[in-house]
């Protein structure tokens, strides 16, 4: 509050006076105006928060009812006319277990056992020797740990060979434990009968288990290891091309 001072004035009158200097309007407008302009803040955009301040307990769980409401929303063909749109009926596969994988193992296992105990029993035949004889068993042990250790090692047993990429992936894995493990069971059968198997003998034992391992390996992923044909992606017919072209032309 600024003072007021009475000094006397001619002709016995007086006249009014303040303590402080006149200050001019123009330039208190403007200082008034600054000092508008430099007490306002700026403004803070929702869901941020000023570098040094906390931020305030509601403004995280606004933020979070935000992104809950722009959560992509999918289209059901029950609920939604998917009327002009493309579909396509993908399959839906079913994660196998523990048990089936330790399954189908024993499968193939099983499989490449019995085709070389077969062997060993078509060849005791051939040479007029007794079938049903613990000799059958023993005639088939090397060749039957040769291939175990050569099919384990390069995959035989795993994703290849049970034919889960494919046919040609598995036939090829079946391939590659017949050339490794067959030879090294003609090595074992050396080294345990104490001479070198002729020539003709190596010949015909490794066609004959080339074309029982590898191709009842083929056989067998064919027929029950591959998924069956309603598991890919079907092809669509004229009929249906068709009708996506008139349901196009009735949207629009």
């Amino acid at each position: 509050m600024v003072g007021l001072l009475l000094y006397p004035a001619a002709e016995g009158g007086c006249f009014l006076s303040s303590r402080h200097s006149t200050v001019p309007h123009s330039y208190s407008r403007r200082r008034n105006s600054l000092s508008l302009l430099t007490s306002r803040k700026p403004p803070l955009l929702a869901g941020c928060v000023r570098e040094g301040t906390a931020a305030e307990p509601g403004s995280s769980s606004s933020s979070l009812g935000e992104d809950k409401s722009n959560d992509i929303a999918f289209a059901d063909p029950e609920t939604f006319p998917l009327e002009g749109v493309i579909q396509f009926e993908k399959p839906n596969p079913i994660p196998a277990s523990f048990l089936d994988k330790l399954g189908i193992v024993a499968l193939l296992a099983g499989g490449d056992v019995s085709a070389l105990l077969l062997l060993s029993a078509i060849g005791r035949f051939s040479h007029g020797l007794s079938v049903f004889d613990p000799a059958t068993l023993r005639t088939a042990d090397p060749f039957i740990a040769g291939w175990l250790v050569c099919a384990y090692l390069v995959g035989a047993y795993g994703d290849d060979g049970q034919g889960k990429k494919g046919l040609g992936a598995g036939v090829a894995a079946a391939a590659k434990s017949w050339c490794l493990g067959i030879p090294l069971g003609v090595l074992i059968r050396g080294v345990t009968s104490g001479h070198v198997p002729a020539s003709g003998f190596v010949l015909v034992t490794m066609v004959s288990t080339g074309v029982l391992l590898v191709g009842g390996r083929a056989l067998l992923m064919r027929t029950m290891l591959l998924p069956p044909p309603n598991d890919v992606y079907r092809r669509g017919s004229p009929f249906e091309l068709f009708e996506l072209l008139t349901s196009l032309v009735r949207r629009w």
